[in-house]
């Protein structure tokens, strides 16, 4: 029983290190699209957060033995990258597409949000280019 609240204590201070530090680090990198202007193109946009190859983890484990259920901590940590993330993205808008990112809870639905309207727009034009272009004699 001593061994248990032994290891309880150690991951206590483990986990509250572990979370400060990654508080303060994802704090500085979420001010830091302030200072790098890396541009989207079509190599660099596949992130695994905004195109589903990297889904949020359970925010809860499973219950063992009755007991309740322990927040995850994958879950915590990917919710922080993808926080970061979405800031370094909503940062890239335009102010003309800027309300596309409005009420998006994670960085893949601002992501399927600006692919979807810039698409239907891209499609539109596209598609008036080639009219213009079968009407010319």
């Amino acid at each position: 029983m001593a061994d248990e609240s032994a290891n309880s204590s150690e991951q206590t201070v483990s986990n509250a290190t572990i979370t400060s530090f990654a508080s303060s680090a994802v704090t500085s990198l979420s001010t830091a699209h302030h200072f790098i202007s890396i541009k989207l193109t079509h190599k660099n946009y596949l992130m695994s957060f905004v195109d589903g190859f990297h889904p949020s983890p359970a925010p809860f484990l499973p219950a063992v033995d009755g007991a309740s259920p322990a927040p995850n901590p994958e879950h915590a940590t990917w919710f922080q990258h993808d926080r970061v993330l979405m800031s370094m993205l909503i940062s890239s808008l335009s102010e003309e597409v800027m309300h596309l990112a409005v009420g998006r809870r994670t960085s893949r639905e601002v992501w399927d949000s600006i692919e979807q309207s810039l698409a239907s727009v891209s499609r539109a034009l596209s598609l008036n280019l080639l009219g213009q272009l079968q009407s010319l004699s």
